[in-house]
C-alpha cells in the first residue's frame, strides 16, 4: 500500500506559461525526455504492481513511457485530472491579473469559485481525496501519473489527518519539478505519511 505520485513531463503549457487546468496540452521534447529518465529511475526501483494516470495526454503520455519501461499496462482516472480553472484556462498569469487584479490561486479549502466553470477547491479536494484514498487501499505498490495541484491537495489532505490543519486554512504549497516523484504510504493509524517529495533525482 505503497503510493508513488509522479507528476507530468514538461508540456507546451508549461513553456508558454499557461494555466493549464484541463487544457489539454502536450509535453515538449524535454517533457517526453523527462519521462523516459523517470520511467528508468522507476524500473530500477521495481516492485510496482501497477499504473494509474490522469487522462490529460501530458501525465497519459508519461505515465505510458513508465508502463513501457516496466512492461505494465496503464489505467486512467478522470479524478486524477489537474483542477479545472474553467473560463480562464489558456490564459498567462499576467493575463489573468489584467482581468482579475488581486487574484491568487490555492486559496482557502472552503473559497467560493470565481469564474465561470471553475471547479472549486472543496470538489477539487473531494474527488482527489477519494482516487488517492482508493489506490492507498490497494495492495502492493502503485505509481499515478498526475498533475502538481493533484499532489498537493493529497499533502494537504495527509497535513489535515496529523491535525497540521483544519478545513478551511491557507492551503500549504508544495513546489515541485516536472517527473519529480513523491511516495505516500500510511502510518498505524491508517493516515496518510510522506516518505518523499519532490525527489528528481534522475533529472538532469
Amino acid at each position: 500500500m505503497t503510493l508513488l505520485l509522479v507528476r507530468h513531463g514538461e508540456s507546451e503549457g508549461n513553456v508558454e506559461g499557461l494555466i493549464q487546468g484541463q487544457l489539454d496540452k502536450p509535453l515538449t521534447d524535454l517533457g517526453r525526455a523527462q519521462a523516459l529518465a523517470v520511467a528508468d529511475r522507476l524500473k530500477d526501483e521495481g516492485g510496482v504492481d501497477r499504473i494509474v494516470a490522469s487522462p490529460l495526454s501530458r501525465a497519459l503520455a508519461t505515465a505510458e513511457a513508465i508502463g513501457c519501461a516496466l512492461d505494465l499496462p496503464v489505467a486512467t482516472d478522470a479524478r486524477l485530472m489537474e483542477y479545472d480553472f474553467g473560463e480562464v484556462s489558456g490564459l498567462t498569469i499576467m493575463e489573468l491579473l489584467e482581468r482579475h487584479p488581486g487574484w491568487r490561486f490555492w486559496n482557502d479549502d472552503e473559497a467560493a469559485p470565481l469564474f465561470p466553470g471553475e471547479e472549486g477547491m472543496r470538489a477539487f479536494d473531494g474527488r482527489v481525496t477519494e482516487a488517492i484514498t482508493e489506490l492507498m487501499d490497494l495492495d502492493g505498490q502503485t505509481i499515478a501519473v498526475t498533475h502538481g495541484g493533484v499532489v498537493m491537495s493529497a499533502l494537504n489532505a495527509a497535513l489535515r489527518m496529523h491535525g497540521v490543519a483544519e478545513p478551511g486554512h491557507h492551503r500549504a504549497r508544495f513546489p515541485m519539478k516536472n517527473c519529480a516523484i513523491t511516495e505516500l504510504d500510511r502510518d498505524g493509524e491508517g493516515r496518510l505519511m510522506l516518505r518523499r517529495h519532490n525527489d528528481a533525482c534522475h533529472l538532469p
